[in-house]
């Protein structure tokens, strides 16, 4: 009858279930990766394809139901929030960098008290240090959700000087709803990208992120990784004699 030998090398032995680990851990992430960047970017054709939204109380209620609304159209009345200051956020873009003005506004049309912040055209009162942005009695433009700092991200972003009216991501500090109305609802991770000379936001070009999906390709590349030092593990036992398939008779 066939019988099979073994004798597996030690220290090769050891490290593959090591390396194994690591490279289907990293298949694993991919996938996940895979599964959350599908989800996002169909979140984003359903929000782009939705007609614009009208009010803040419908922004608000479109939010607790979870519906999709980043990059969806909107065209709302608004109102500066009196003596509130704009904050100043670091963008880098192709040709240089710039600061990002976001003001926060409120709509008097809405039947409930809500404020969130509009990326904005911004005024700088260099005498006295101070940057608002100019009036406005409408907004069209997008709603734009910011994702929280991540881990890594916290450490390695530049910190924020809020004594110097500096950030380096949408609240960044998470406190921008301070020395505001307290009474309103604040919507503390979405804001408004206004969108200057627009006429309707029903005209407005649907607005798409420039987000690559390669994660199944670089699943695929980390499982076949783990594949082939599989059959590297088994060449090399083959070859020194430790991994033998005797095909033997029966007497």
């Amino acid at each position: 009858m066939p019988s099979f030998y073994f004798k597996p090398m030690p220290w090769l032995s050891f490290i593959t279930p090591i390396c194994l680990a690591i490279l289907i851990g990293l298949g694993v992430w991919q996938y996940q990766r895979l599964q959350w960047k599908t989800d996002l970017l169909a979140r984003v054709e359903i929000a782009v394809n939705a007609p614009p939204i009208t009010s803040l109380t419908e922004l608000r209620a479109a939010i607790e139901q979870g519906e999709a609304v980043d990059f969806r159209r909107i065209e709302i009345a608004a109102d500066l929030i009196p003596n509130a200051e704009s904050k100043l956020v670091f963008y880098p873009q192709t040709g240089g960098i710039y600061w990002r003005g976001f003001a926060p506004v409120t709509s008097n049309s809405d039947a409930n008290s809500a404020i969130i912040y509009a990326a904005m055209d911004i005024v700088e009162d260099k005498n006295r240090d101070i940057y608002k942005a100019r009036p406005v009695d409408k907004i069209i433009g997008y709603v734009r959700f910011a994702h929280a700092l991540g881990a890594i991200e916290s450490r390695v972003k530049s910190k924020a000087s809020p004594e110097k009216n500096r950030y380096f991501k949408f609240n960044q500090t998470g406190d921008w709803d301070k020395g505001l109305p307290q009474t309103a609802y604040f919507f503390e991770d979405y804001y408004l990208e206004y969108v200057l000379g627009a006429a309707h936001a029903k005209t407005l070009p649907i607005k798409r992120p420039k987000i690559r999906n390669n994660h199944f390709d670089y699943m695929l590349t980390w499982f076949s990784f783990a594949f082939i030092w599989l059959i590297i593990y088994a060449i090399l036992h083959v070859k020194a004699g430790r991994l033998k398939l005797n095909m033997g008779r029966d007497s």
